[in-house]
Formats: C-alpha cells, structure tokens, sequence
C-alpha cells in the first residue's frame, strides 16, 4: 500500500468515543465525514456545535472540521461514500458476554448497501469477524476489514495523529483497492503498519488491552503486598522498573482500573477461551484482582470511619483522568460502598456533570469545586488522579475537615508533604503515615467488622 487515497467521503455509524475520535481527526485531515447517530440528544448536540463528550481536543478539532462533518439519521447510498466505518459499542452484557446488538443492526442497515466499502472499528470478539460478510449478506470478504482502534480516553486525538502502530485485518479475497480506502485514513502516519489476517487482527485488540490490565492488577497485588510488610511499593517497583524486559510502562498502582476497553477484554478473552474449553486462569485473576482491589480500598476506608455515619470526600469520578466517562470506574463501586454503609458522600470532577454523576450515584453530592469536598469531612479520598488535585492547598483544606486524613487512592501525593501539612496519609502500597487521630475522631473498626460490611454494602460486590 504505497499508495493513498488523498480524500474519501467517509460515513461512520456510530458518533461515541470512537466513532467522533475517528472521524474529526478524518475531516480535520480533508476527508469528508458523514456521522451516523441514531441518538436524537447526541445529533442535536453535534448540529449545535456541541461534542457531547469530553475528549481533550475533540471540541477544538470538530470546530476546526466543521464545515467538512454532516450529521445524519441514516446511511444514504446517494450519499456515495467512498467507506463505512462501523464505530458503534461491544459493551458486556450481563451475562459477561459482549453485547453485539448495536454492531448487528448497523451491519443489518449496511445490508442496503452491498457494494459499499465497509471497515468495522468496533472492537470484535475472537472468532467473530469471519462472520462479517454473512452478517453483511455478502458472499465474500472483497470489500471488507476490520481497523481496531488503540485510541486511550484522554490522549484519543493524539493517539490518532501519532498512534504507536496501525492494524489492519483483511480477508483472503479483501480487494487492494478497499485496503488502500482503509490505509488512506491514516495518511502521514509513519507508524508500523500491521497488514493480518482479520482472526488475528481481533486478537491483537483484546490480548493488547488484557495484557496491560494483566500487568497492572499484578503491580496492585504487589502493592497490597508492600503495605502488609510496611514497604514503600514505589521503591519495589522502581527496582524492577530498570529491567527492559520488564520496563516502567502501566506499573501505578492504584484502587484499581475502569473505563470500557481493560475489564471488557478480560471478559471477553475468558468468554472466548471458556468457548474453546479453556479455563484461561490468568486473564479471569486478573479480573478478579481488579475487583479485589476496589474492595480493599473500600474496606480500609470504611474501617477507618468507624461504625457512626460519616461524611467523605471524593475527588474525581471518572475511571481515569482527561474523560468524563464512568465506565467500570473504580470511583463508582467505593461511592456506593459507603453510601450503602450509611456514609455520605460529596464529590468533584472537573469533567464529569452533576447531572451524569447523580444519575450513576442516587444519593450523592455533587461539590461545585474540589475544595468543597474538605468541608467538614471526616475523610477525603483521591479516585481520579486529575493533575489540578496534587496542586491543592492540603493545609488550609485540612483545617475545614473534621478529621484531617486522605486516602490516596492513586498516590498523586507525596506522604511527607501531606504529613506536613497536618493531615495523615494512607496510600496504595505505601506505610501509614501522619500524626495520630486527634480525641474524637472516628474509632476505626476492626477488619473483619470492616470487611462484612463493604461485602453487603452491594449484593455481588466482588464479581466483577
């Protein structure tokens, strides 16, 4: 593919985190983009001139395009795209199986159109793209792939601009003509690119995704481990950092990992192995550990409340920072835990809306400003590592608690210097440090009482 197409018009279904990433970056590159939305609230958003989502440079650059992107109910054959790319949602079900309703109807809408160059974004379980040209009632694969994303919540644009390789899967019979539709999208970009079959393309996808959530949940285990043992986990993990086989890549730890791609894969690849006969023990702990770490952070939490109703402060709700996006946040599953323990809670994040928030958590405060979360709390915990937290005043805020100590679940702060600013520290693999609870504060309740109740706290707390 030496070759490129140097403008297409390009529809994409589905106008979500994908789908807009995708097709701003391609109008802002000079391709003409028709978004397909079916959501009648998220049309009219984009026709204002509005993103419905938050994605640093996603407003910017859909302002920038504007005058090349339409907005659509339907795909239109008049239309004549030169390609489809389908970008709608695989979430898991309930059973933990993918949720392919959404992919199933576009590719039964796209059946209209049997000639139209069609690439799918979507991410796909294994062994699911051979079926792509019957679900397209198409004889062949000629004017088929697949073009998985490797598009990170926060860094979306950037990743698209600049992404670290370019995946494409074809079909034996898959047209030059349709790949070189496909390669052009990514014009300019100097990355490697991946020319696979289309089984091994999804592969690619979900193993890429479960492998880093493999090596976090190991470095969370870890940090349990350090601070049973009173070890500074970040010295641990500075020391095997410096070996390049292991490197420093995805070694945070933290109170776990959300969001809609790492837990989903977990899933997905043991869904795929159980299929096969496979017990896939280490995709299926890593889930596990992920969950478990979520309730330990909850249980340390709420042992060191004590048994009164008590008032929390949380900082962020997003699963990670630079999204709104609640997806499998681990900010959500602590929340609930204490409002089911009979805390309350009060709330930031400078992304997330108070209505979005108090739809996900009935019952929560919704705070104005991060500030506000220190009011009279009987502690403060750190679930979203937003760069604006570490340059908060803890000082001055210390003295609006009423017991002054922060739960660092992401270890943005240095515990010295929340030590010297009067409050005491808890972080995730790291000793307790700060000066002892002062006369009245919360009594913290044993482990065992600790851990009953963060189990009850939601029916199945520990599945993940």
């Amino acid at each position: 593919m030496t070759a490129t197409v140097t403008r297409m018009r390009v529809s994409i279904i589905g106008a979500g985190y994908v789908g807009l990433v995708t097709g701003v970056s391609a109008a802002r590159d000079g391709h003409q983009v028709t978004f397909v939305e079916r959501s009648a609230e998220r049309r009219q958003a984009l026709r204002s001139g509005r993103v419905p989502i938050f994605e640093p440079g996603l407003q910017e650059g859909f302002e920038v395009a504007r005058e090349r992107i339409v907005i659509a109910d339907q795909l239109e054959a008049s239309a004549g795209p030169d390609l489809v790319l389908v970008a709608v949602g695989t979430p898991i079900g309930d059973d933990g199986t993918p949720d392919e309703s959404q992919l199933v109807a576009a590719l039964e809408e796209l059946r209209q159109y049997p000639t139209v160059d069609t690439s799918i974004r979507s991410t796909l379980a294994p062994g699911r793209s051979v079926t792509l040209p019957r679900l397209l009632g198409r004889d062949d694969g000629r004017q088929i792939s697949t073009n998985p994303e490797f598009l990170r919540q926060g860094t979306a644009m950037d990743d698209f601009a600049r992404p670290s390789r370019v995946v494409i899967g074809r079909f034996p019979e898959t047209e030059a003509a349709h790949l070189l539709k496909v390669d052009s999208l990514h014009t300019g970009v100097t990355a490697p690119r991946l020319l696979v079959d289309v089984s091994a393309a999804e592969l690619i996808k979900n193993v890429a995704n479960a492998f880093l959530a493999l090596k976090l949940s190991f470095v969370n285990e870890v940090a349990s481990l350090s601070e049973e043992y009173g070890v500074d986990v970040e010295q641990v993990l500075a020391g095997i950092g410096l070996d390049p086989r292991i490197g420093t890549a995805y070694m945070r730890p933290g109170l776990g990992f959300g969001g809609s791609c790492l837990p989903k894969e977990l899933d997905v690849l043991s869904d795929a192995g159980r299929r096969r006969g496979l017990a896939m023990h280490i995709a299926r702990a890593a889930a596990q550990v992920n969950g478990e770490q979520q309730d330990r952070f909850a249980r340390r939490l709420l042992s060191e409340l004590g048994a009164a109703p008590a008032r929390v402060g949380m900082l962020g709700l997003s699963f990670k920072p630079h999204t709104d996006d609640l997806r499998g946040s681990p900010a959500i599953r602590v929340i609930q835990r204490m409002l089911s323990a009979g805390h309350h809670v009060v709330a930031y994040d400078p992304a997330v809306s108070p209505e979005h928030a108090r739809a996900a958590l009935p019952g929560l405060e919704f705070a104005a400003r991060a500030e506000d979360v220190f009011e009279s709390a009987d502690a403060v915990a750190v679930a979203t590592d937003w760069p604006e937290f570490a340059s908060l005043d803890l000082a001055a805020l210390g003295t609006r608690m009423r017991h002054p100590i922060l739960f660092d679940g992401r270890n943005l702060f240095d515990p010295a210097a929340v030590t010297a600013a009067g409050l005491r520290y808890r972080g995730i693999g790291r000793p307790d440090v700060g000066p002892a609870a002062p006369p009245g504060a919360p009594q913290p309740a044993d482990e065992a009482d600790a851990t009953e109740r963060s189990a009850a706290a939601v029916d199945g707390s520990s599945a993940v």
